[in-house]
């Protein structure tokens, strides 16, 4: 995932929390998207795992 992807994903999936807070409801799916969008920014070590994930899901995808 080149470093324009990942801002890309971390725009949107930022929006998607802005959007999740403004309703004050949180299902599964959005609770997802806010976690993915924590470990993007975190960079921790087990978000360098994460990414490899979505981006073999990514290429398969496209």
């Amino acid at each position: 995932m080149t470093n324009d992807q990942m801002y890309a994903l971390v725009t949107f999936l930022g929006i998607v929390v802005v959007m999740l807070v403004r309703s004050g409801e949180v299902r599964a799916w959005q609770a997802i998207c806010t976690a993915l969008a924590g470990f993007y920014l975190a960079l921790t070590p087990a978000g360098y795992i994460v990414m490899w994930v979505v981006g073999q899901i990514v290429k398969i995808v496209s």
